[in-house]
């Protein structure tokens, strides 16, 4: 959406430029009117790449976190199967982890394998809930860590967590398809518009540049 933005404002100040350009008073040939200043088109392609790539490093941790949400409903599910299998908690985890794939269970693998060095489960978990600070994601952490020091039942709180995870991917579903409705009037606003009406002025600014003549 943010690139379509600037595409479109950049197309938009073009055409402004040379409407404005080809109106003006002299007895230029219409080429040199249209022609940009120097130094536009240098400073317009510096700052285009300047918002790109703000415009990326911002989305990083966004799709980071949205992939964990994504793959969070399959992995408790699994952790909750193994431990209504009679499995202990860090059995299951051992068993679960190592099969998995993506961004969560990247850092779950990171977890295992601090543990397999010494280090401590609980201390883990709240670093896990530090990288990913998705809601889901924290709760997940936090009710491992519970289940450590208390020692309470865990496969039917997963399964309702994997419950609750689905229905948060469901309503985020139907707020990108919301936002899709409104992304695609900016193509048409932005892109065509502005190229259909340089189009339609074009011959009339053609005509009077002819008529100067």
């Amino acid at each position: 959406m943010m690139i379509a933005m600037v595409l479109g404002a950049s197309l938009s100040m073009g055409g402004i430029l040379t409407a404005s350009g080809a109106l003006g008073f002299g007895r230029k040939s219409l080429t040199d009117r249209l022609a940009p200043p120097s130094g536009v088109t240098g400073v317009s392609m510096v700052g285009l790449r300047i918002l790109l790539e703000r415009f990326s490093v911002a989305m990083k941790p966004k799709a980071r976190l949205r992939s964990a949400l994504y793959e969070l409903p399959e992995i408790l599910e699994l952790m909750a199967v193994s431990l209504t299998a009679g499995d202990g908690l860090f059995a299951a985890f051992i068993r679960v982890v190592p099969r998995a794939n993506g961004v969560l269970a990247t850092e779950l693998k990171s977890i295992l394998m601090s543990l397999e060095l010494g280090g401590a489960f609980d201390e883990e978990l709240k670093l896990l809930g530090q990288r990913l600070p998705q809601r889901q994601v924290v709760e997940f952490a936090n009710k491992l860590s519970l289940s450590i020091k208390r020692g309470s039942p865990l496969a039917t709180l997963l399964r309702e967590q994997a419950a609750s995870a689905r229905a948060e991917i469901r309503n985020d579903l139907l707020r990108q398809a919301g936002r899709n409705e409104t992304r695609m009037l900016i193509p048409l606003v932005f892109l065509i518009l502005p190229v259909t009406v340089l189009f339609a002025i074009y011959p009339s600014l053609q005509l009077l540049n002819l008529n100067y003549l």
